[in-house]
């Protein structure tokens, strides 16, 4: 096994980087956190988190100095503020649900060492070849 770790997604990037109080625009999250379409993360952190990031749009100097229109998105800090409650009943409820869910399928955990023991007979394998 290799001891490499895998560096976080854009996605994580991009919200560790929005949780930390900091604002962005899109030249600056390309340059910042490698992220080429930092609308469409916006986007994908607000649907799939539940999340409110604020925005507005700024003139920065573009292509050979020219102004172009860009939108600079942040989170409030009472969106953080939320968002972290949020995260803390989520872990919650992931524990619960999961040791539930794992209960009704017939699997109890062996705490000594986080294996499953099988509670409920299983289907022999089908060998036809």
């Amino acid at each position: 096994m290799s001891d490499t770790i895998l560096p976080p997604t854009k996605t994580a990037r991009v919200l560790a980087a929005l949780m930390s109080g900091r604002s962005f625009n899109r030249f600056e999250a390309e340059r910042e956190l490698h992220d080429h379409c930092l609308h469409s993360t916006v986007a994908t952190l607000g649907r799939k988190y539940g999340i409110t990031i604020s925005r507005q749009f700024e003139t920065v100097p573009g292509y050979q100095g020219m102004p172009t229109s860009v939108c600079r998105y942040w989170i409030t800090l009472e969106e953080r503020k939320r968002f972290e409650k949020q995260k803390v009943n989520i872990r919650k409820q992931k524990t619960q649900t999961t040791s539930d869910q794992t209960n009704e399928m017939g699997f109890q955990l062996n705490k000594a060492d986080d294996t499953a023991i099988t509670k409920k007979p299983q289907p022999e394998p089908n060998n036809e070849g």
